[in-house]
């Protein structure tokens, strides 16, 4: 069975025709689809990545276009696309996305084009606005649960990590309070020993810095 509204396709409905007002709302509607906001995303490729420059990403937008006869059809991909690090100065937070990352892609109002490529202050590259091409990702929407992470917690910091935690700088004022610490405890535990009258005594090697590792495993 048909009913009235199956001769309808797309954002049309029963009212749309009737009226001065339903028409001018209908293209109201229209120019308003025009204007794009934000979408969730997967992430294709990345460039970029480690300690350098923040790079760009690659992204497929995951909500399907769908024609005026319910045909749905998968977007394409956008390329050239800023990605977002937690940075201030040259002091950063490197988690770079990874190819498979779902997070959501927000659309400019102007071209930034001309920025991306001056990394500074520029005019827009063209008249397009609340483009596509305009879209810089914002990741960690969607995802599945992490195997190494930083978690932050009421009853502290718990690191967990499926490798090592290196630390780069070796003169750190951090690994210097903990090396200095470490090795005070060490060099001042006693041994109990079987004398008479003689139940401790001091280690029989003394450490030094040398004897520190700069690798620490974590669980």
């Amino acid at each position: 069975m048909t009913t009235d509204t199956d001769q309808y396709y797309g954002q049309t409905d029963p009212t749309t025709g009737q009226g001065e007002w339903n028409k001018q709302r209908f293209l109201i509607h229209q120019q308003m689809a025009n204007l794009n906001t934000s979408m969730p995303v997967e992430v294709l490729s990345v460039t970029g990545v480690g300690v350098s420059p923040v790079g760009f990403v690659s992204v497929r937008i995951l909500v399907d276009q769908v024609t005026g006869n319910d045909v749905t059809i998968p977007h394409g991909e956008i390329a050239n696309v800023p990605y977002v690090r937690i940075q201030g100065g040259s002091n950063a937070v490197i988690i770079d996305p990874q190819a498979g990352d779902i997070g959501m892609a927000l659309f400019c109002s102007r071209d930034i084009s001309a920025v991306k490529s001056a990394r500074q202050s520029a005019p827009p590259g063209s008249r397009r606005m609340y483009s596509f091409s305009d879209c810089a990702y914002l990741g960690g929407i969607l995802n599945g649960a992490p195997t190494q992470y930083i978690q932050f917690t009421e009853g502290g910091i718990l690191i967990h990590s499926t490798g090592g935690v290196s630390v780069g700088n070796t003169n750190a004022a951090v690994r210097r309070l903990v090396d200095d610490r470490m090795l005070a405890f060490m060099n001042a535990h006693t041994h109990t020993t079987g004398v008479p009258g003689q139940p401790t005594s001091v280690p029989n090697q003394v450490m030094d810095q040398n004897q520190l590792t700069t690798l620490t495993k974590a669980n």
